[in-house]
């Protein structure tokens, strides 16, 4: 008996069952090949609510060293452009705010849509000399 590969793929709509082993090194690769099967799964229609939990599921089990390393984020070229704006350069009595500064980055060149970037970012402006956190998601340079 012949038949389509469409028609057998069609009569396949069965649940995807897709497991992953989270403790393993190669996040990276995992979380990659699972947006590219989304892709596929998109560009033919299929559902892809399975997918979407398990790629969740990977960004929510990353830490924040976790997520440096596996969105290969470089801190110093992200450091040296928070130091670079108007606010750190010349600061004022005044706090700046984390989404001015993330807003600046994007600005940059830098993607910012990752996941937990905030926190990292968070964390490089408080490395910088003079830097207080004052409140949530506000900073106070002290003038030199």
């Amino acid at each position: 008996m012949q038949s389509a590969i469409s028609d057998l793929a069609d009569s396949c709509e069965k649940a995807l069952c897709v497991e992953l082993n989270l403790s393993q090194e190669h996040t990276r690769d995992d979380l990659k090949f699972l947006r590219e099967l989304r892709k596929f799964l998109k560009r033919y229609n299929k559902s892809t609510n399975q997918i979407d939990h398990l790629i969740k599921k990977i960004e929510e089990d990353m830490g924040v060293e976790k997520a440096i390393q596996v969105y290969d984020i470089d801190e110093y070229k992200i450091k040296k452009n928070i130091e670079k704006h108007p606010y750190f350069k010349n600061p004022c009595n005044y706090p700046i705010r984390l989404v001015t500064i993330m807003k600046y980055l994007k600005k940059k060149g830098i993607n910012i849509h990752y996941t937990d970037l905030d926190l990292i970012v968070d964390k490089l402006i408080q490395e910088i000399d003079g830097v207080k956190k004052i409140g949530d998601g506000m900073y106070l340079k002290k003038n030199p």
